[in-house]
C-alpha cells in the first residue's frame, strides 16, 4: 500500500487549511432569487387568506398549540411560536454560516473589499432608525420599533436583480449581498441586546457553558454535525428559558461549525489517484472474479476522502440553503404577513409607526447607502468600482428599502398583536412595494444605458477596424 494511502487510512489528523472551495456565488444568487419569488407568492396568499370570509381560519391555524415533552419538561406553544422561534433559529443558523464564510474567505475577509459595503450598510441602518425615531420618539407607544427599518431582505432583492439576468454586473450583486449580510449581522446583535427580557441568570450561565462546549468540539476537531446539533438544541432551550430570544442559538451554533478541511487538495488528489489505480486492478478481471470486499473497502475509503476534503461549514450551508429559501422563510412570511384591510385602514396608513417605517425604508435606506459612499469618495482613499455607475448605484440603494423578512421578525418582537403590530406590517409591505417599483424603474434605465454604451462601443470598434 502506498505511503500516503497508509497515512490516510490511519486517519491521523493533518494540519487544517482554510477551505478554498465554496458554493459558487451564482448558485447562491440562484437559490436566494428563486426563494424570493416564493416569498412574494406567500405574501400574496397571506394577504388574500386573511381578508377572505374564511380569514378567521388564518389565526386559528397559527394559534393551534403543539407540545414537546421530555420527562417533566413540557413546552406547549402555538404553531406561530414554532415558526418564529424555532424555524427562524435555523434561518439565523444559515445567516451565521454565511457571515462566517464571508469573514474567513469571502468579501468580508479583505479590508479593501469589505469596507465599501460595510460602511454603506452602517449608513443604511443608522439613518432609517433615526428617521423612525423622529416619528416615534422615546417614550411614545411605537418607540420599541426603531430597529424595524434597519433590515434588508436579501432574497427578494436578489430576486429582483435576477430579472435582469447577466445585465447587472457581478460586483454590483456582490456589493448588495455583502451589504445585506452586514445588515443581518447587525439585526442579530440588535435582537440579542435590545429584545431580551425577563433574564434568568441560571439559564444564562447554562447557555454560556453550552456555547463554550460548542467551541470545545471545534477545537477538538470534531467534524460530525450530530454533536453540534444536539448541543445547539440544548442551547436553544436554555436561551428561551433564560429570557434571550432563542434564535440567537442559531448564530452561536454557526460560529462553532468547523470551516477547515481535514486534507488539502494535493493530498486528496494523491489519494484519489492511488485509489483509482487500485480500482482499475480490482475490476480488470472477469466480473465473477471481482473481489467485492476489496472493491467496497476502496470505495468507502474514497468516500471518506471526499468527505475529509470538504469543510463541514461548506457542506452544511449547501445542504441547508434550499430548505431555508424554499420552506422556512416562505412559511414565516405566510405566518406573519397577514394584514387585514379594514375600515380603519386609513388610520393605519397615517399611524406614526407606519410612517416611520415607510420613510425609514423608502428614503432612509437609499439615503444612508448613497451618503455613506459619497463620504467614502470624499476621503479620496477608496475609489468606487467602475461597475457602480451612479444610476445603477441608486437602483441598488433603493432595493435595500425592501426589509420584509427581518423587518417582520423584529416587528413581532417589538409589538404585541394589535394596532401597533398591524401598523408595522402595513408600513413594511407598503415600503417594500414602493422600494421595489422605484428600484425596478431605476435599474431598468441604468441597464438600458449600459447596454446602449456597449453597443456604441462595438459600433466604434467596427468603424475603426472595418473588414
Amino acid at each position: 500500500m502506498h505511503e500516503n494511502l497508509k497515512r490516510f487510512k490511519k486517519a491521523k489528523p493533518v494540519h487544517p487549511v482554510l477551505y478554498r472551495t465554496i458554493r459558487p456565488f451564482r448558485e447562491f444568487i440562484r437559490i436566494e432569487a428563486s426563494g424570493g419569488i416564493i416569498v412574494v407568492a406567500c405574501l400574496l396568499i397571506a394577504l388574500l387568506w386573511v381578508n377572505l370570509p374564511i380569514g378567521s381560519t388564518y389565526d386559528m391555524l397559527w394559534e393551534t398549540r403543539f407540545s414537546i415533552a421530555i420527562g417533566n419538561f413540557i413546552l406547549d406553544e402555538p404553531l406561530g411560536f414554532w415558526v418564529n422561534d424555532l424555524l427562524m433559529a435555523i434561518f439565523f443558523f444559515l445567516i451565521g454560516l454565511e457571515i462566517k464564510r464571508e469573514l474567513l474567505i469571502g468579501w468580508l475577509c479583505s479590508f479593501q473589499q469589505a469596507i465599501l459595503p460595510v460602511i454603506a450598510a452602517f449608513g443604511a441602518m443608522t439613518i432609517p432608525a433615526l428617521i423612525y425615531v423622529l416619528f416615534n420618539p422615546p417614550g411614545s407607544p411605537g418607540s420599541m420599533g426603531w430597529a424595524i427599518p434597519m433590515a434588508t431582505d436579501i432574497a427578494i432583492c436578489l430576486g429582483i436583480l435576477n430579472l435582469f439576468g447577466n445585465k447587472i454586473p457581478t460586483p454590483t450583486k456582490v456589493f448588495l449581498t455583502t451589504l445585506a449580510i452586514v445588515d443581518d449581522l447587525a439585526g442579530i446583535l440588535v435582537i440579542a441586546i435590545f429584545y431580551s427580557h425577563g433574564l434568568h441568570i441560571e439559564y444564562l450561565l447554562l447557555s454560556i457553558v453550552l456555547a463554550v462546549s460548542l467551541i470545545g468540539l471545534n477545537r477538538l476537531g470534531i467534524r460530525r454535525l450530530v454533536p453540534y446539533l444536539l448541543i445547539g438544541a440544548l442551547l436553544w432551550t436554555s436561551l428561551l428559558l433564560g429570557g434571550i430570544h432563542p434564535t440567537i442559538a442559531g448564530v452561536l451554533l454557526a460560529v462553532s461549525i468547523p470551516a477547515t478541511t481535514k486534507i488539502n487538495y494535493e493530498e486528496f488528489k494523491d489519494i484519489n489517484d492511488q485509489l483509482y489505480g487500485r480500482l482499475e486492478k480490482i475490476v480488470s478481471c472477469a466480473p465473477e472474479e471481482v473481489d467485492t470486499k476489496a472493491f467496497l473497502n476502496t470505495t468507502n475509503t474514497l468516500e471518506r476522502a471526499c468527505r475529509d476534503a470538504e469543510a463541514p461549514l461548506q457542506r452544511t450551508e449547501i445542504m441547508l440553503a434550499p430548505w431555508v429559501a424554499f420552506f422556512i422563510v416562505p412559511l414565516f412570511v405566510l405566518a406573519n404577513a397577514g394584514v387585514r384591510i379594514e375600515s380603519n385602514l386609513l388610520e393605519l396608513f397615517t399611524h406614526p409607526v407606519t410612517l416611520g417605517i415607510i420613510f425609514g425604508l423608502v428614503i432612509g435606506k437609499p439615503l444612508g447607502v448613497i451618503s455613506s459612499i459619497w463620504l467614502i469618495e470624499k476621503t479620496g482613499r477608496i475609489q468606487v468600482s467602475a461597475a457602480f455607475n451612479r444610476e445603477l448605484l441608486v437602483g441598488i440603494s433603493l432595493l435595500t428599502g425592501i426589509g420584509f423578512t427581518i423587518s417582520l421578525f423584529i416587528s413581532g418582537l417589538s409589538f404585541a398583536p394589535g394596532v401597533l403590530l398591524e401598523s408595522a406590517k402595513t408600513g413594511i409591505l407598503i415600503a417594500a412595494l414602493i422600494s421595489g417599483i422605484l428600484a425596478l424603474f431605476t435599474l431598468r434605465r441604468a441597464v438600458g444605458k449600459i447596454e446602449s454604451a456597449k453597443k456604441e462601443e462595438i459600433v466604434m470598434q467596427i468603424s475603426a477596424h472595418p473588414t
